[in-house]
């Protein structure tokens, strides 16, 4: 294989690495808003902005534990 192949393929490899730690963000916090989805539906807007730095604290926990 030569040179200008093995680069492009560890360009490619990157970029498909990028892509699933996107992927992989973007899923949790789908499960978070999924797991308060009900909750959501029946809160006014002053709930909901006091809930979300709750939310964002989870979301860092679980950032840090997937990615520390």
């Amino acid at each position: 294989m030569s040179n200008e192949k093995i680069k492009d393929s560890e360009y490619y490899l990157r970029d498909i690495s990028k892509t699933l730690n996107n992927l992989n963000k973007i899923m949790s916090c789908f499960l978070v808003v999924l797991t308060n989805e009900s909750n959501f539906k029946s809160k006014t807007t002053n709930e909901v902005d006091a809930v979300v730095p709750k939310i964002n604290e989870i979301l860092k926990s679980i950032h840090k534990n997937i990615y520390d």
